[in-house]
């Protein structure tokens, strides 16, 4: 099925396009998408998540651009997956083209997408739908990282100091001599309290 989609960036196209050219940035902004291994060659290894519905397949496979124009800002990527979960599969042909519209950039997405397994229940309709859904939320966040530039570092907050505690009282052994000394006075105390106790009489 062949299904195209299209947004707007104010931006040069010139730029949007070398944005898009990174694997790295639109990997970052197309939801469900992850980009586990760079294999060289315009190759790369990764995994899409697609909801349809209650329907969600994971798809894990291989992408490669076959075709780069810089002068007339197209490309051309090759993607071939299996579901995670299931005995699915799908192919991808897409072609990207980046024009001039009016102050900023028009990006055209024309897919050529071939399904197999739970997700083939579903008609071009509903697919053509979750892909405008889909290339909404890329568009979006495609914006929003060169529309408002680089963001910014985050602020690392210093580390917090250790919790303070209270020294302990420490409570000094005692030296033989104090014990004995003390065992004695009680003696001698309680030998004295008997000396004082009235003897009964006879």
């Amino acid at each position: 099925m062949l299904i195209e989609n299209s947004f707007e960036v104010a931006a040069d196209p010139d730029e949007v396009y070398r944005f898009l050219q990174d694997a790295h940035n639109v990997a970052a902004c197309f939801p469900g998408a992850e980009l586990t291994e760079d294999l060289g060659d315009d190759s790369y290894r990764g995994k899409v998540k697609i909801k349809v519905g209650p329907v969600t397949a994971a798809y894990q496979g291989v992408a490669k651009v076959v075709e780069r124009d810089a002068v007339a800002r197209t490309a051309v990527l090759l993607a071939d997956g299996k579901d995670t979960r299931g005995s699915g599969t799908a192919k991808a042909k897409a072609t990207m083209r980046v024009t001039p519209a009016g102050d900023g950039a028009n990006v055209v997405l024309q897919t050529d997408l071939t399904i197999s397994g739970k997700l083939a229940q579903f008609g071009r309709g509903i697919m053509a739908d979750v892909s405008g859904r889909m290339v909404g939320e890329l568009a979006s966040r495609v914006r929003e990282r060169i529309e408002q530039g680089d963001e910014p570092a985050p602020t690392v907050s210093a580390p917090a100091a250790p919790p303070v505690s209270k020294p302990r009282t420490e409570v000094p052994p005692m030296k033989a001599a104090d014990l004995i000394r003390t065992v004695l006075a009680g003696m001698l105390e309680r030998w004295a309290a008997r000396l004082r106790a009235p003897r009964p009489a006879r």
